[in-house]
């Protein structure tokens, strides 16, 4: 097997999954920016339901409903795709390394003359095609969806906000495939990564109700990507440039593990 293979025979072995995913994260996407207009119909009403439940509101990262990006913001990038995407980035990063290493196919992988280094970091460039491609369905979907929906958010906003949420799954898709390459145990993988992803979900909400707990948002990925809004504001490039070196990161840390252990047989 020559080394360029192993970075595309894993994204074509992946395809039925990446596809599926993109089906999904695109339908979701179009489900619930197709209700926008309806919700701009009742605008009035949401803005004094949110003014009577400020603090529910707050904990739910519902800003303001009443404007497209208010709404897109809240719904479509503060809860739907971000927790899809991470889904599926955590899936895809526990099989890169943990899974196949539990399957045996990773030692097949191993007896080839290439380096451990370089095992991993081709599936680690694998899993940044993967949230990108998922991160460009959702860009794609709202730019097609926009005119028809009417709303109006330039198409350089909203791929800052399909960038950051995809930058989300890509932070514990890396941290599911460095555990993963750690121990060697899928079920630590996607346990853990699972784990720290709702910790990070609600660090960077509910952690908004208590003020001594509120460090833990500096703590959650989802606090880089929503905080700058993208939709209004376009790519912060510090926080940017945080939820891009936390992946990198944890693949030199899984990296370095991965070179000195025994691979599971």
């Amino acid at each position: 097997m020559p080394v360029r293979d192993i970075f595309g025979k894993f994204l074509m072995d992946s395809r039925r999954g990446i596809l599926g995913w993109m089906i999904g994260v695109g339908a979701v996407t179009a489900l619930y920016s197709s209700f926008w207009p309806s919700m701009e119909a009742s605008g009035e009403a949401m803005r004094a339901f949110m003014e009577q439940m400020p603090r529910l509101a707050e904990s739910m990262g519902w800003s303001d409903l009443s404007t497209a990006e208010g709404y897109l913001g809240s719904t479509v990038f503060g809860l739907l795709t971000p927790i899809l995407v991470s889904i599926a980035a955590i899936a895809f990063g526990t099989r890169a390394v943990a899974g196949e290493e539990e399957e045996g196919a990773l030692e097949l992988v191993l007896s080839h003359p290439v380096s451990r280094y370089r095992v991993i970091l081709q599936r680690f460039a694998a899993l940044a095609v993967f949230v990108a491609l998922l991160g460009a369905t959702i860009w794609v979907v709202l730019v097609a969806l926009g005119p028809a929906l009417d709303l109006g958010i330039p198409v350089g906003r909203l791929a800052a906000a399909a960038l950051a949420t995809a930058l989300i799954g890509f932070c514990y898709g890396a941290l599911a495939l460095a555990i993963g390459a750690i121990t060697g145990r899928r079920a630590y993988a996607i346990g853990g990564a699972a784990v720290l992803a709702v910790v990070g979900y609600l660090g960077n909400t509910f952690a908004l109700q208590q003020e001594e707990l509120e460090w833990m948002r500096f703590l959650s990925p989802f606090y880089y990507a929503l905080d700058p809004e993208p939709l209004i504001n376009g790519i912060d490039a510090g926080y940017t440039a945080v939820l891009v070196a936390i992946p990198l990161a944890l693949a030199a840390l899984g990296t370095a593990r991965f070179a000195r252990r025994d691979v599971l047989v």
